[in-house]
């Protein structure tokens, strides 16, 4: 079950890995940097993720659905949807997203015409977010707990 209830600082876990979570690889701080599955730490900040408002559709605040940033809590940089998810400056355009709940607790975290997911369902440490096609796949629902 997810803690979402609005912009903050949260760890984000795989609804079909619940043992793993959302991870800037190698404690990297630099653009381009990806994130990957590892072990849940909730108070490595590696692992921390801030969601933050962004305003409506295409920056307009009362446009369509919120879209929000998600941002690295120990780089400041923004997770962007590309083929793989990887940390982004914040002027790319890539790094807007839609927080959507599926009804089992989790969300779907959608942006630029495709969602977050985890490369082939894989739950091993190491595995790749990815961005891809829309899809009701367990890999591609997210739990959001408070840290």
């Amino acid at each position: 079950m997810s803690d979402y209830s609005g912009p903050g600082v949260y760890e984000i876990v795989p609804f079909h890995a619940n043992g793993m979570s959302l991870n800037v690889w190698g404690g990297g701080k630099s653009a381009g940097t990806q994130v990957k599955l590892y072990q849940r730490s909730p108070n490595s900040q590696n692992a921390q993720f801030e969601i933050v408002a962004a305003g409506g559709t295409q920056a307009h605040p009362e446009n369509g659905d919120r879209e929000y940033h998600i941002i690295a809590v120990h780089s400041g940089l923004y997770i962007a949807a590309n083929v793989t998810t990887e940390l982004r400056s914040p002027l790319d355009a890539s790094i807007r997203w839609k927080l959507t709940r599926v009804g089992n607790g989790a969300f779907y975290n959608a942006g630029a015409k495709k969602q977050l997911n985890v490369r082939g369902a894989g739950k091993d440490a190491g595995t790749e977010l990815i961005t891809y096609d829309f899809a009701e796949a367990s890999n591609s629902q997210f739990f959001l707990k408070l840290v």
